[in-house]
């Protein structure tokens, strides 16, 4: 029998990638989160939604927000369309559970290991992401979750707290570009403010 065993590498490597990061600010790749992805399925969309409901504790993310239940946290990707996510530690097996409570109203696909998720923390991001996005993101509340591009990498934006927190997700491939622009433009949000 062999002794190898398999290890889940970040998308970001297994190197320190907190390192250069500017002391004011946090950019770290999130690694605590299972994904799954439920889109309901031809005129199922209100059975979708009821169901959805009840796992949010009352809510349905609507476009352009997320909602934050008990154990799990939702956001609109598209019409009839949600990303779910909730601890990788508790909850591994995630889209298996979500098939469960779904049934036939919904198709439901695990997407673990299809994306990359970056928190971004510090003063006043909506002065760092303006330069990376053509978003209003000094208007971005809490709980408001938007598509959007950087450095032509397609993303979903939530924001945490606002102007201090912010969830990148962007597809896996596309890691170290996005993780590269961020660092990018915080360091030269930084330079410009030392400057003044």
């Amino acid at each position: 029998m062999s002794d190898y065993r398999l290890t889940a590498t970040p998308a970001l490597g297994q190197e320190n990638s907190a390192k250069e990061v500017p002391d004011s600010f946090g950019l770290e790749e999130n690694l605590s989160l299972a994904l799954a992805s439920v889109a309901a399925r031809s005129t199922r969309g209100e059975e979708v939604s009821a169901i959805l409901s009840g796992l949010l504790g009352g809510s349905v993310p609507k476009a352009g927000t997320l909602v934050e239940g008990e154990d799990h946290v939702a956001f609109w990707i598209g019409p009839d369309q949600w990303m779910v996510a909730a601890s990788h530690d508790d909850r591994e097996l995630l889209a298996s559970e979500l098939k469960e409570r779904f049934g036939g109203t919904a198709s439901v696909t695990e997407q673990n290991d299809g994306w990359v998720c970056l928190d971004v923390t510090g003063p006043d991001l909506p002065t760092v992401f303006e330069r990376l996005a053509a978003a209003d993101f000094h208007a971005l509340e809490v709980n408001s979750a938007v598509r959007t591009v950087i450095e032509h990498v397609g993303c979903f934006l939530l924001c945490l707290e606002q102007d201090r927190h912010y969830r990148v997700f962007a597809g896996r491939s596309f890691a170290h570009s996005l993780h590269h622009a961020i660092l990018t433009a915080l360091k030269s949000t930084v330079a410009i403010r030392h400057a003044v």
